[in-house]
């Protein structure tokens, strides 16, 4: 059967194939285990499943033999079909941060010996990265296409002192200062360490929120040192993944106090703001990144269930894709929809009787980041 079909037919049907069904192919054909496992197929399954993201739901069990947790992970898709992957990853135990790379996923346990795993929940593949001193958590992790490798950029926010002695009056500098360690895809092994780079920027002192990342760029929402919120106290610090040079983003005009973070909306930066003094939320999409264009896309009035410090975690784009819904979860954890067909506001109340700890968006890759392990 696989003689009747050419290579690129055959990459065509099966790059629309769920990455559990193509492991099933490989064992089927020698001509198909060769498509499959080919860097140019995976790269194109790859661009083809970030079209059917899932909204994916964390959970953990405690393995009491081992001092660990294994990580449990459910997703539910557009035709509202639940994928259960069991226990995808074990890890240490204790209280950890999830971090979504969309494709992969990265636990992070932060503190004085900064632990972080990075999983591909498919293949059961898990990756215990080099210690992290006094990580705090906020980190992304995203694929840089022109090298088919992973960088993961965690930041840090500090003050360094610019005198050559100690003393009480010392001359401080606020840095933000980023770790990025790169992940070459095939390898055995982690290659290399933890490298710094440091951005003096001595308007903003710290970043709120987890980055955001976007087709090879990620981006840290940054306040001003006296932790006012107006937009010409607060800009958008923008990394470039493949050349790692940095660069800042103006925040869109038009909004005073309030919760601000940023987000991702079909493949645009979305700066997202909600009102201390009304239930609204506002959502302005990056039109231009050279001109640092914005336009308002969405005013949405936000039900009483929800108001207050929402956070947008996505969109999931219908079955016909020209249509979706705009994920969204509240401050005590319940999850909401923005239909942008029907302008409509609704309750997710099925999922908001399951149990937790992380939600968010995630597509299935064939991408291997190395050797098992914890």
């Amino acid at each position: 059967m696989a003689d009747h079909f050419s290579r690129d037919i055959l990459i065509h049907i099966f790059s629309r194939l769920g990455v559990k069904q193509l492991c099933q192919l490989k064992c089927l054909s020698k001509e198909w285990l060769q498509t499959i496992s080919s860097p140019y197929f995976k790269k194109q399954q790859y661009d083809q499943s970030k079209k059917r993201p899932t909204l994916s739901l964390i959970s953990s069990s405690r393995n009491r033999s081992f001092r660990s947790q294994f990580i449990h992970l459910s997703s539910i898709d557009s035709y509202n079909h639940v994928h259960e992957y069991e226990a995808v990853a074990e890890i240490r135990e204790g209280n950890f941060v999830c971090i979504s790379g969309l494709d992969l996923l990265c636990f992070c346990q932060t503190g004085y010996e900064g632990k972080i795993w990075i999983c591909n929940p498919v293949t059961k593949k898990t990756l215990a990265l080099p210690v992290l001193s006094d990580f705090a958590g906020k980190a992304c992790l995203g694929y840089v296409s022109s090298t088919n490798e992973y960088k993961i950029v965690a930041s840090f926010e500090g003050r360094v002192d610019n005198s050559d002695d100690w003393n009480l009056e010392a001359d401080y500098e606020e840095l933000l200062s980023f770790n990025i360690l790169t992940l070459k895809l095939e390898e055995t092994s982690v290659v290399g360490s933890w490298r710094d780079l440091l951005l003096s920027c001595t308007q903003y002192s710290g970043t709120c929120h987890q980055p955001v990342h976007i087709n090879g760029f990620v981006y840290w929402l940054a306040f001003a040192k006296d932790n006012t919120v107006s937009s010409d106290r607060m800009t958008i610090v923008e990394m470039n993944l493949e050349n790692e040079e940095v660069h800042t983003l103006r925040c869109p005009n038009g909004y005073n106090f309030g919760f601000s973070h940023l987000a991702e909306i079909n493949g645009q930066l979305c700066f997202v703001h909600n009102k201390t003094d009304a239930d609204m939320l506002n959502a302005w999409m990056l039109k231009d990144r050279v001109s640092e264009a914005w336009c308002l896309e969405y005013s949405v009035e936000v039900p009483q269930s929800a108001y207050n410090n929402i956070t947008i975690l996505g969109y999931l784009p219908r079955n016909d894709e020209s249509t979706g819904d705009i994920l969204i979860q509240s401050l005590k954890g319940n999850l909401f929809c923005y239909e942008t067909d029907t302008q409509k506001f609704k309750e997710l109340q099925s999922l908001n009787k399951v149990k937790f700890e992380w939600c968010g968006l995630y597509y299935e890759s064939l991408f291997s980041i190395g050797m098992p392990g914890n």
